[in-house]
């Protein structure tokens, strides 16, 4: 499965991210349509058929859900790795036209901080989007200090009938 980088502006500051020195220098580059298509073409080509769309945070790609409608149309299983806070425009675009793809071709692996790290509007608009989703999402933690409480992504998988799995990821001391 290929990861595809859509965009490198966020809207998260994580403490343990691998990136943040280079998006804070970052000059908000987009991937092109051309470009999209380019990888599609190879992926035809070479009968790989799943995709992760990733960023940053995808969802700020201006072309965000065709993108993921054109990936579908090209018979692409496409995973999305997001931390679910989207403006609510976008939200509803995507639940208006991605709502309906089954949870086998379109996924999201939702990136789910402990909710004391998020502020109220954050939380507001997770909270949507888990229960806009529900069924295509897998929540996701990354680790990135000695002792975690977890129980909180049972509790969100409980409440909004999320997918029953969490993807666990190790993030390395950033020096500095």
């Amino acid at each position: 499965m290929a990861n595809l980088l859509l965009t490198e502006k966020c809207v998260r500051a994580c403490s343990y991210c691998f990136a943040k020195e280079y998006l804070k220098e970052s000059k908000e580059n987009v991937l092109s349509w051309e470009n999209l298509i380019y990888v599609a073409d190879l992926f035809e080509a070479s009968n790989e058929r799943h995709i992760s769309l990733l960023g940053g945070e995808p969802t700020l790609h201006p072309d965000f859900v065709d993108f993921v409608l054109y990936l579908f149309e090209r018979k692409l299983k496409v995973n999305v790795f997001t931390s679910g806070i989207m403006a609510n425009k976008i939200l509803e675009t995507a639940r208006k036209n991605l709502l309906n793809i089954p949870f086998e071709n379109l996924s999201f692996t939702c990136n789910y901080n402990h909710p004391d790290t998020s502020t109220s509007n954050e939380t507001k608009q997770i909270n949507k989007f888990l229960q806009s989703f529900s069924k295509s999402i897998t929540l996701g933690f990354n680790l990135y200090q000695p002792n975690f409480e977890l129980k909180y992504l049972v509790d969100a998988i409980l409440k909004y009938d999320l997918r029953k799995h969490i993807r666990l990821g190790l993030a390395q001391p950033i020096p500095g």
